[in-house]
């Protein structure tokens, strides 16, 4: 089937399906081109090339069928970096690349750095990417996302050390910096999700009842291990329960970050 019959196809079969897909015309291409091979701008000015009709369609039902598009094509962009991303790791958020411009204001050339939670690798391999002398580790209590987390290091060409740990549980050396996008969903807000997210690892979503413990956990046992600062992801209505509890350990020079939308959405701290 030609590319202009099957993107005609593609929009009735959305509509048909009743979903909520906010940029269909969006998602076709980008299965499109997963499919076919070609980019978007070959794809739209070349209609009557041939895609695979079976494949693009078996692929278009995965995300009615509330697949996330980044595990269907099994890639997504990162800053400067791909990632692999499938089933064993959260899908990395635009929003997080903010947080890799805050941190860069503060990495010394000599640091070392920690990110705790790491899921795909995306926060440790871009801080790397973009600060390639300092040293970078990464850690998660899922021994499959770890893995995901080599594989992508391998597959930019980037140099990072592994640990799989609960939090500080196996963390042996001290560190300049500490990241992390820890859990930060309660388990009532988990409920609620759009059901695409129920396909994501709820180990990575779910931050115990209130959805603030990890934070704790992280702020109570860091002082151990690192020696600078630390930087977080919250959630939008998390920023000044983040706040007191640095505050409740006696952390310092506390600041909450608004994301582009204008929602808290970091907090960085001293030691």
């Amino acid at each position: 089937m030609v590319v202009k019959d099957i993107i005609r196809k593609a929009l009735a079969d959305i509509e048909a399906s009743g979903k909520n897909i906010p940029n269909p015309m969006g998602e076709i291409y980008m299965l499109l081109e997963h499919v076919s091979g070609k980019d978007k701008l070959f794809l739209t000015l070349n209609k009557d090339f041939e895609v695979n009709e079976e494949e693009f369609f078996e692929l278009l039902n995965k995300r009615l069928n509330d697949t996330p598009m980044a595990y269907i094509i099994g890639k997504k962009h990162f800053r400067d970096i791909i990632l692999k991303t499938d089933e064993r790791a959260l899908i990395p958020r635009f929003c997080t690349e903010e947080l890799i411009d805050i941190v860069n204001g503060f990495i010394k050339p000599d640091d070392c750095v920690l990110d705790m939670c790491t899921g795909t690798g995306a926060i440790a391999l871009a801080i790397k990417e973009e600060n390639p002398l300092i040293h970078v580790a990464c850690s998660d209590v899922s021994e499959d996302a770890l893995n995901l987390a080599k594989e992508n290091a391998k597959l930019n060409n980037l140099s990072i050390n592994f640990i799989l740990s609960d939090l500080f549980e196996n963390i042996n050396e001290t560190y300049d910096i500490l990241i992390s996008n820890p859990p930060y969903i309660s388990s009532e807000e988990y409920m609620g999700l759009d059901k695409d997210l129920f396909k994501e690892p709820k180990l990575a979503l779910v931050g115990g009842d209130l959805g603030y413990e990890y934070y704790e956990k992280i702020i109570k046992q860091a002082r151990e291990k690192i020696k600078r600062m630390i930087f977080f992801e919250i959630g939008y209505d998390q920023g000044n329960i983040v706040k007191e509890i640095l505050e409740k350990y006696k952390y310092k020079d506390i600041k909450i970050y608004k994301d582009l939308e204008g929602f808290d959405r970091f907090v960085s701290a001293c030691i």
